[in-house]
């Protein structure tokens, strides 16, 4: 691998990191969903990635090293993107001459990028579950006009491979369906069933950042 496109493969050891310690912050979580606080360990389709964040774990344990864990890997991914973004737009550049969109470009991912930081930074306990929804709500929704804008963009560039402009529309599609259900969808409160659509569409959504990011990375190092 070229070791001066580090600047877009680091974005592999971004996503590494973030997949390796969530698994592991999986793994060690003691226990407890927002419903049920008698359950034990991590449960993939009940848990909320947040709950790994949290200092004290749903089942009153401390769960301080899935805390570290879960964080860490979220600041550690939002810098590994933003670092690649900053060269991927500059290929969109040569192509795209229009000022007032490439602001757009780099505003509406730095907005989500600095929310997903602060998502970190407020767990989702009681002391701090109104400004870490806050951040989640503006992560999603500023990604969301990241992704419009992105999609306009990569259909327009023809050295970027037609996987791409597809794969970015049908995340956006993805993006769009998880904030309708997010917003609009049963309160993960009100019941298991709730609990579980919720939580489900959090995990699609991530995969879906993580494999979207994977082919972004792709392309930037076949064009560069």
């Amino acid at each position: 691998m070229n070791k001066t496109n580090f600047k877009y493969w680091q974005g592999y050891i971004g996503i590494g990191i973030f997949v390796i310690f969530n698994t592991l912050a999986m793994f060690l979580y003691p226990g407890g969903t927002i419903l049920d606080s008698n359950t034990d360990g991590y449960h993939f389709f009940y848990n909320y990635f947040s709950n790994l964040g949290e200092w004290t774990a749903r089942n009153g344990e401390i769960n301080t090293v899935s805390a570290y864990l879960f964080n860490s890997s979220l600041i550690v991914f939002a810098v590994s993107y933003f670092s690649f973004f900053i060269s991927f737009i500059k290929l969109e550049m040569k192509v795209i001459n229009n000022r007032w969109l490439n602001i757009l470009l780099v505003f509406s991912i730095l907005i989500s990028i600095l929310s997903f930081v602060f998502i970190a930074v407020f767990s989702a306990e009681n002391d701090s579950i109104f400004l870490h929804m806050v951040f989640v709500k503006l992560a999603f929704r500023s990604l969301f006009i990241h992704s419009v804008l992105q999609t306009y963009v990569v259909f327009k560039i023809p050295h970027f491979d037609k996987f791409l402009s597809f794969a970015t529309l049908l995340f956006t599609i993805i993006l769009m369906f998880f904030l309708i259900i997010m917003d609009f969808g049963p309160s993960p409160y009100a019941s298991q069933n709730s609990l579980l659509l919720q939580v489900t569409a959090q995990k699609v959504m991530v995969a879906s950042i993580m494999i979207y990011f994977f082919f972004q990375i792709r392309t930037a190092l076949r064009v560069s």
